[in-house]
């Protein structure tokens, strides 16, 4: 798959009317709904050998489950691309920011030294214009303060269209917990958490930022 990219995400968990809510924005709004599940990107896309990306990712030394409160929503310009509705993380964000920087080594270096600094969000809207995403911004603000977790990590691959799981473990402070690979598993779509950085090497996995 030549034009496979590799990432590291975390599916947060929270209150079921809290997901409702900002499935109910993102399913009108996101192009990618259907495509990427909630997540949380702790590594951005890059090519990189599967194998060698799995064994990474699963001797990882990491901490535990992460929890986070949203923010207020926040617009993003991305160019060509149009306007975002962010949902920030802020408490958490400094937690979330060393999984990060943990994971974001070779052979999954992605751009872990992107043009702004790595800001985790949950993506509620993509390619919208101004008045639109303004509008979303007052449709997304009953998510304030919404309570998340990140229990879990999952190694996926995309290609454009589709994503693949290829292998996951635990968040705990007791050190790597190998999780199961599942080739070629679709998922559904929820919402979309992931980090804020529009550099170019980066703005292929903004698939619903």
């Amino acid at each position: 798959m030549a034009s496979e990219r590799l990432a590291v995400l975390a599916r947060p968990h929270g209150r079921a009317d809290a997901l409702r809510a900002i499935d109910r924005v993102r399913r009108r709004f996101d192009p990618r709904h259907g495509a990427v599940p909630a997540h949380v990107t702790l590594v951005f896309p890059t090519a990189a050998p599967r194998a060698d990306a799995r064994r990474h990712v699963l001797g990882a030394v990491l901490g535990g489950a992460v929890r986070c409160r949203l923010g207020a929503a926040e617009l993003l310009r991305t160019g060509p691309r149009g306007w975002y509705v962010l949902l920030p993380v802020d408490q958490g964000a400094a937690a979330v920011a060393r999984l990060h920087h943990a994971l974001s080594r070779p052979p999954l270096a992605g751009n872990r030294l992107g043009t702004a600094p790595f800001r985790p969000h949950l993506t509620v809207a993509a390619g919208l214009d101004l008045a639109s995403a303004r509008r979303v911004r007052r449709l997304a603000r009953p998510s304030r303060g919404a309570v998340l977790t990140l229990t879990e990590i999952e190694l996926v691959a995309w290609d454009g269209r589709r994503l693949r799981h290829l292998a996951q473990r635990a968040l705990g402070r007791g050190g790597p917990q190998p999780g199961r690979p599942q080739p070629g598993r679709k998922t559904g779509g929820r919402f979309s958490c992931q980090a804020l950085t529009p550099s170019a090497a980066s703005s292929d996995w903004m698939l619903s930022e």
